[in-house]
Parts: C-alpha cells; structure tokens; sequence
C-alpha cells in the first residue's frame, strides 16, 4: 500500500472525530466530556421507559458541514466529476442512527439561505461566516433527495434556522416522547431538559456522546436553563454574535453560577469582584440584551407536523436508488439492493476511486435500512435434504398437500445466469425443508426434475414472494412459469400499493419478525462470500425461513385480501395470473440494431456540439460548463440578466419549467432545453441500451416491476424501455432501432386510442363525451366543435381542444395551459370554463371522487384496485394539492391498468391455446409489442383485438367502447 493511501485511510477515520461544524467555532478549545472524567456517556440513549417512543430530531446542515471536512482529503467524487464526500458521510451518520438507535420517529431539519429574524434584528448576524464551498453546496440537493427518497421527513423554513425548528418540535413532543437533538453544535445545550438530550458525534472515535442535564453542567460549567445567559455573555464569534469583552466561557460560567442569572447580575453588578470584567460587562450591557434575543432557540413556532409524517421508513423507490447509482455509492447500493424495486447494475465506489480499493473508510460506523423493531424471529423447525431418498420421501409428501410454498436460493440474481443453490419448500407453518443443490448427492437437475411434476400439478397450489423471479430461473430447468398460485409480495401490494413489499418488512409488520437477512447470511463489501460458500447449517435456517415465513404472511394476506372481495379479485384475476406473462416476455427479450444506434450516437454528439456552440454564442462567447446548474444560473441570471422564476435551496433555478417559460421570450433558454434533451436521449438510450444487451442471447430483456407504481401500472427497469419519447425525432430513431427477433420477422404494435379519456366518460356519466366515442366521433374535434362554438375546426383549435381534453382530466390551470399553447392566459381560462360548461358531469366528478377519498381514505379502480391517499386535509397547499391530484388520477390510471394487464393475460392465452409461434415482448403504457411471425398476422390480428376489447369491458369499460390501433413494421417506429 502507498504511504498516500496509508494517510487518507487514517484521515478518513481519525477526522470525522476531530472537524468540528463551522458553526461551532470554540468548541474544541473545550475539554471533552471523557476527557472530564464523565461517566454514563453510552452509544446509545437510555430511555426512561421502554415504552416511551423515541424521537430523533436531525442538526442537517451542521451533520453535512463535519461530513464534507472528515472526507475532503480524498476529494470523493464520481468519474463524471460530482463531489460526493459530504452526501456520503452525511448518509453514513443517517443511516448509523438509524441501525444503532432504531428511532420511532426521525427529522432532518436544515437551515435556507434566506436571512432569518435574526438579521432583521441584527443584519450583521453571521456575517463573518464564509460562503460554503462549492462542491459543498453542490451536493445539498442530492442530500435533500437522498433523505426525501429514503422515506425520512425533512424540513427546512425560510426566515428560521434549523435549531429553531428543532426546538420547537422537541417541545412540542416532549411530552409524547424522549427527545435526542443531533448535533455537534453547542447552543442546543439550553434545550436539555429531564426530556430532551443530545446526541453528539463523538471527536474521539466513531460513536456519539449523550447530554443529558448532568452533563451539560459538567462540560461547560452551567445547567441548560443558565446556558442562554453564558452564552450571551461571552459572545458567539463565529455567528458573529456581541458578548462582553474578554469574558470566555469559564468566565461567564462563573459569573452565571455566582449570580444566579442575567438580570440578578445586573441587579447586583457592583458586586464583581474584578473591576475590568465589570467594566466590560457594563459597557456591553445594551448590546447584551439583543445578544440574548440572537442566542436564544425558538420553540414556538406554528409547525403543521404530527408524529406520524416522522416515522422513518425503508428505501423501496426508484428514485433512491437511482440517487445511488448516479453517486456511484456502491457500498449502499449493495447494503440495501434487497430492497431494490429494480436491479441495479454494479458501478465503482467514489470511495473506490478516491483509494483504488474495494471498500470505503467507515466514517462513523456504518448503517443499514431503516430498522423496523423487533423481537427476533424464533426459528421454526427446518430440514436438510441431501439425498435421493429424502428428496423422494418429500415429493410423496407434497403429493399428499392442498398448498405449498416455494423459494429458491440461486447463484447470482440474473435470472438468465442463476443457477439453484437451494430449493426450500414449507406446507406447515414453523416447519419447511431445504434441498441442498450443491454440496449432497443431489445435483440442480436431479432437484428440479424430481419437483417437476409437483410444480405443474395445478390442483396443488404454489406460494412465492416475488414468484417470477422463482419462476424464471426454474424455467431454465424446463418448468413452465405458469406455477404460481398465490404470490406475497403482489398480495400485500394490492392492500396497500405505497407499503413496502419485501418479505422482511412484512414479517415485521404482521408478525413482529426480526428476519434474517442476506447480507447477515453472506456479507457485505470485500468480506462477502459467495452463497455456495455459506455454512449449509446458516444456508439452512437462512432459506428455510423464507419458505416459513412466506406461507404464515400468504395465509395473514389472503385473509385481509378476502375482507374486500374486489381486492382479492384483483389479485387473483389479475396480479397473480401476470407472473406467467410477464415471465415469459421478459425471457423472450426484445432485439435492437447496435449498428444503427451507433450511428445515431455519432449524429447525436454532432448535435450536441452544435447546441453547446449556439449557447456559448448567445451567451457572450465564453464557454462554460452548462451542465453546471450554479455557472448556467450564473450566466443567464447575471450576466445575461434574463428575469429569474424561481429559487432553490442553492440559487436561481434552471430547471426545465424555468427555461420553458423563459424559452417563450429567451431563445437561449430553448437551445439548453435542446442541448439537456440530446444529452439524456445520447446517455440514457443510444449509448446505454448495446451495453445492456445479454451475452448469452443477444437481446435486452427489460424487469417489467408490478408493484412500484401505486396506481397499478406496470414499470420496467434494467433498462427503462417506458419513457422512451415519442413525440421528438430523435426520440422516433430510437425506436427505429427496436428490430424483430428474426429478419424474416415483423413487430406488430397494438394500442388502446385515447384510453383514459374514455375512461373518463365511463366514470363521470357525462352524457355529451359517452355520445361522442359511442358514435365514433373524434373526440378532440368534438370538443373543438363545442369549446369555439363551431362546425369546422381548424387544426390549430384541434391541438388546443387536445391539449384541454388530456389538461383537465389531471387538474390543469389557465397559467399551464397558456404555456402548453402558448396563448394568454385570459384565453386559456376562457377554453376551460367553456370545457367545464360542455362537460358537467365531467367536472362533478372528479369533485365527488375528491369528497370520496376524503371520507373512505381511498380511492378505486372500476375493477375494485384501491390506493389510500394521505394528506388530502394537510394545511400545506402544495402537500393538499399533491394529494388531490393523486386522488383524480387512480380511477382513471388506475382502470387503465387493470386493462392492459388483462388484455396481456387474455392475449397470452389465446397465443398458448392456438399454439401461435408469435409473442408479447414489451408493454409500453397502453401499447402491447409482438414479435410476429408473417404468416399469423391475420389470426394475430383478430385473436388481439378481441382479447383487448373483452378486457376493457371486464375492466368495467360497461357503456364506452375501446378502440383498439395495430400496425406492422420492421422496426417499432414503422409499427407504432
């Protein structure tokens, strides 16, 4: 190891325990509290009672500040130059809170760059402080999102600092809970009470010191109710905060304990015994009191936030882990990818680009999920099965069961490369067995060709957590993925689409479970070992629990589901008979021409080239980085001066709302909206999709996921084949690229027209919009018709009446869709409220569903799929907004998805019952993609549109009828 490498290793373990937080300026000169000989200081708090719940309230900025200066030696960055070390040891704290304390609730609070009430009163406040570093602030909206995304209330109000927030809400709830503040920062010292202590990262090693009262009397001389006035009188230098002259905190910590307090000292001045410290505190005696005002935490303030927003939870979102994927974090990619909602592809660490080795320094220990309570799961009984006459004497006894649950333990988790390890089976609750693949007599074919026939016996039924995985690697051994009976994971998905689905929150949440996990089983970073490797009697307990458990939750759920027969309808008309489908599109795989993408790289990198020319020439000449969002800001808003919209936490925003409506007056603004549009079409799709292609079949074979989205749509990942656009021209050559699987093949592309408005008249009754799709009118030219009033529509009152029809259904203003037409904002209001005229019932519904879900809690599919919407009577406009707009859109989304879904199970069946050569390879919203064989193209097109028109009706589509548009082409462009 190089001597450098050495150093950075010691500096990043040594620093997170010696930087201290640009707002705590003195404190080091301070003995520690171990240094004072205290005692009672553990890692983790005592609770007065166990049962008091425990609420952590989080020092943001000050966290964010010591993680960005422990890690600044190795300057972390990613390979495309985003400075990641603060977002990094930022996490790492988070997340070791998280593990070492398991907090019932938790709160980020961070400081805004608005001046607060304290430089109302006092403008010079702080004004000594530098700005932050660059790279620091860089990195804050990742942190934001990270703590957002992870599922953790953050807050941060303009006007008040972090500490106000906090301290108000650690008074509001002190009665309800114990209190723990977070934070190196001193002043949080007059908080501490019999409720409330703090929670201080240790300058020593990797843990955290408690202060409770004791404590803070100990450390700096005064208890908490006497800090203000010690405080105030030595002054904070680095807030810039006035205190008398030559009076340092043990001084002032005297005098407050001779005194007594503030105002008894002034009373009883002349009694100071040394006449120049008297002096001095005389002759700062009326910049004292503002003193006071500037030091003293505010606890009152008006926060609309109940216990229950501040219950952390599990990282299960797409937008988390992509956080985490574009940091390059790899050591939390792997920590948490049990929790994935899609796979991953490995990426290096920062950290391992910072020290060229596989694993990061610990910058104050590590962390895991969010934990969830619990007591441990006592084991059941589990079996190990080695041989042939164990295998057999289990076979013969499944043959004798009604149900049985199954999982396997694989080598890897592409399902095209996984081979079986293990299969556990269990068909009584606390008890199942584990089929040794490896390590007996027994190899992985003998397994599976000895359980084939119980799999395909459809009498007995077969429960799975996330059954297709299961089902996709047990079809390379030649079963049929059509097996699953009864899958957990979906179950659990349709009681309740915004809860986590994984076995081990389940377990959790049903039965108080404390599973063991499959880092806990195999490790993590540079100390993980192959499956194959494990200790069969670990591997045992370890899969045999998964078989265990998943049967107690499949009889817990089906049990909830059948309370609410629609739902349980749901699951099992739909969501369970999916897997099948599913299974086989995403082993079929869909095929793209690497060549023709190569080309368009090279087309698109030109294009590219050009935008950044045209903007540097529109901005003065003078290149800059244009993905840099401060230095874009910086141009435009500076030295362009173009009128700025909008702030963030960081500056002037330049986001995509921005410069659309800048774009209307600034041509600049349109050639950056441009120039980012290449850029992501070029990265995300033409460069990304040849690198994804499997060596082993020469296609892409994209996850379809069914239980991200919680209005029930499907999404796909590894990679993203949904929002490929389709409405830019690059966009269209990117589909042009999709081939079929054979050249004497065509792709055949079915799609629903115009779904969810006629959804919308099947849901709202309205009399004019049902006539209009009964009749085959079209519908945008209807509306036309009665929005201006006329007989003739030009196309350009087409467009608008389009825009209107798509607008409204999802909430949309006069100001939106003045900018979507680009016309006053007088005449867009004028074309809604004609809309609202012509449309009523329209209108009175999506009020009524409104209403509904503020009654029941929740809103329904026609079909019965329900999702629970939260926050409809939050006192935040945007958060109340947010919600309405949610609960509009599951009727109509919602009924969309059950659609499509049924058509993919109908249309795959009749493929299967004609024995079609012919198959589904993609789901895009409401369009279904087939690779066709020529010669069934006649057939295909009769058995589809069929199979679509009786899943619209059995969606609940009673009284509007579906149309359904194919085409055939050599490429998806040509088809669609």
């Amino acid at each position: 190891m190089f001597p450098y490498q050495c150093f950075v290793r010691f500096i990043a373990k040594i620093l997170p325990t010696m930087t201290t937080s640009l707002f705590d300026s003195f404190e080091d000169a301070l003995p520690t509290s171990k240094e004072l000989g205290l005692t009672n200081l553990n890692n983790k708090p005592t609770s007065e009672s166990e049962e008091t719940p425990k609420l952590f309230l989080l020092d943001g900025m000050a966290l964010v500040y010591r993680a960005y200066f422990a890690l600044m030696p190795m300057q972390m960055k990613t390979k495309s130059g985003i400075p990641t070390g603060a977002a990094y040891g930022f996490m790492t704290t988070l997340l070791k809170i998280l593990e070492q304390y398991q907090p019932e609730y938790l709160l980020v609070a961070f400081d805004t760059r608005e001046k607060t009430f304290r430089h109302e009163r006092f403008p010079a406040y702080k004004a000594n402080r530098p700005a932050p570093p660059e790279d620091l602030t860089q990195q804050l909206p990742y942190i934001f999102s990270l703590v957002e995304s992870y599922g953790i209330k953050l807050i941060m109000q303009p006007g008040f600092e972090a500490d106000d927030i906090m301290g108000s809400l650690a008074i509001k709830f002190q009665n309800d809970c114990e209190i723990f503040l977070v934070t190196p920062d001193k002043d949080f010292s007059q908080l501490v009470n019999s409720k409330i202590k703090i929670l201080k990262p240790s300058r020593e090693d990797d843990s955290f010191d408690l202060y409770s009262r004791r404590e803070i009397h100990e450390r700096y001389g005064v208890y908490p109710e006497q800090f203000i006035d010690m405080l105030t009188l030595m002054g904070d230098s680095s807030d810039n905060v006035p205190g008398a002259e030559g009076v340092g905190p043990k001084t002032a910590a005297g005098i407050i304990n001779e005194f007594g307090s503030l105002e008894n000292l002034f009373n009883n001045i002349h009694q100071l015994k040394k006449p120049k410290v008297k002096s001095n505190i005389l002759a700062a005696q009326t910049k004292l009191t503002l003193s006071k005002f500037l030091v003293t935490i505010k606890t009152d303030m008006d926060l609309a936030i109940s216990l229950s927003e501040m219950k952390p939870t599990s990282p299960q979102n797409e937008k988390f882990f992509s956080l985490l994927q574009e940091l390059e974090f790899k050591s939390f990619i792997n920590r948490f990818k049990h929790l994935s909602p899609v796979t991953l592809p490995s990426v290096p660490d920062a950290i391992d680009e910072a020290l060229e080795r596989d694993e990061p320094p610990v910058l104050n220990g590590g962390g895991v999920s969010a934990p969830v309570l619990i007591q441990p799961h006592t084991l059941g009984t589990y079996h190990l099965i080695q041989t042939k006459a164990e295998l057999h004497q289990l076979v013969l006894s499944l043959g004798e069961v009604s149900e049985f649950c199954i999982d396997t333990e694989t080598t890897e988790l592409d399902e095209l490369n996984a081979k079986l390890v293990a299969v556990s089976i269990s068909y009584k609750e606390h008890e199942s067995f584990v089929i040794d693949c490896l390590r007996g007599e027994l190899t992985d074919i003998e397994v599976v060709s000895a359980l084939k026939p119980i799999l395909q016996n459809h009498t007995i039924r077969k429960i799975a957590q996330n059954g297709k995985y299961d089902a996709m690697v047990l079809n390379k051994y030649g079963i049929e993925p059509n097996w699953v009976g009864f899958d957990t994971m979906l179950g659990h998905y349709i009681l309740d689409p915004d809860k986590a689905h994984n076995m081990d929150d389940m377990a959790a949440e049903y039965f108080g479970y404390k599973t063991i996990l499959y880092k806990e089983l195999v490790g993590e970073g540079k100390s993980e070992k192959l499956i194959s490797s494990v200790p069969i009697e670990s591997l045992v307990q370890y899969s045999g629990q998964d078989a265990d458990v998943t049967l107690q939750l499949a009889h817990v759920i089906e049990a909830k589901l059948k309370e609410s027969p629609k739902l349980f309808e749901v699951t099992m008309e739909i969501e369970v008979p999916l897997v099948n489908v599913l299974s086989k599109m995403e082993l079929a795989g869909v095929c793209i021409d690497k060549v023709m993408l190569a080309k368009l790289s090279e087309t698109l990198s030109k294009e590219i080239d050009y935008a950044a020319a045209d903007i540097y020439r529109a901005c003065g000449g003078e290149q800059f980085n244009i993905d840099s969002p401060k230095q874009l800001a910086e141009v435009l808003f500076e030295r362009l001066k173009l009128p700025p919209k909008k702030r963030t936490k960081t500056g002037y925003s330049t986001d995509v709302r921005v410069l659309e409506e800048l774009a209307a007056e600034f041509p600049v603004a349109e050639k950056i909206l441009e120039y980012r549009s290449l850029q992501k079409l070029r990265s995300t799709y033409v460069e990304s999709l040849p690198t994804l292609i499997h060596p082993k079949t020469g296609r892409l074979h994209t996850s379809f996921n069914q239980t991200v989205a919680s209005t029930g749509r499907l999404s796909s990942s590894s990679p993203n084949l949904q929002n490929i656009p389709i409405r830019t021209e690059i966009g269209r050559e990117i589909r042009r690229a999709f081939i079929p699987h054979h050249p004497e093949h065509l792709l055949l592309s079915a799609d629903y027209s115009q779904i969810e408005l006629r959804i919308a008249a099947e849901v709202s009754e309205d009399e004019t919009m049902r006539k209009a799709f009964q009749t085959g009118e079209d519908i945008h030219t209807r509306t036309a018709q009665l929005v201006f009033g006329v007989q003739e529509v030009t196309k350009d009152m087409r467009r608008k009446a389009k825009e209107v029809n798509f607008g409204v259904l999802y909430g949309i203003q006069p100001f939106g869709l003045a900018q979507r037409l680009d016309i006053p904002q007088s005449e867009a209001k004028e074309i809604i409220d004609s809309y609202k005229s012509k449309y009523p019932k329209l209108f009175s519904f999506l009020k009524t569903i409104i209403e509904e879900a503020r009654t029941k809690g929740y809103v329904e599919t026609l079909r019965g799929r329900r999702r629970y919407i939260a926050d409809l009577a939050s006192k935040n406009f945007s958060i109340r907004n947010g919600a309405e707009r949610a609960a509009i859109n599951m009727p109509i989304q919602g009924t969309a998805a059950d659609m499509i879904k049924l058509a993919m199970i109908y249309v795959d069946r009749e493929i299967e019952k004609r024995k079609l050569s012919s198959v589904m390879i993609l789901q895009v919203h409401d369009e279904l993609l087939f690779n066709l064989i020529p010669l069934e193209e006649a057939e295909m097109r009769e058995l589809i549109s069929q199979s679509m028109k009786k899943a619209a009706i059995d969606a609940g589509m009673k009284h509007v009828p579906a149309l359904v548009e194919m085409g055939t082409g050599k490429n998806w462009l040509e088809a669609h």
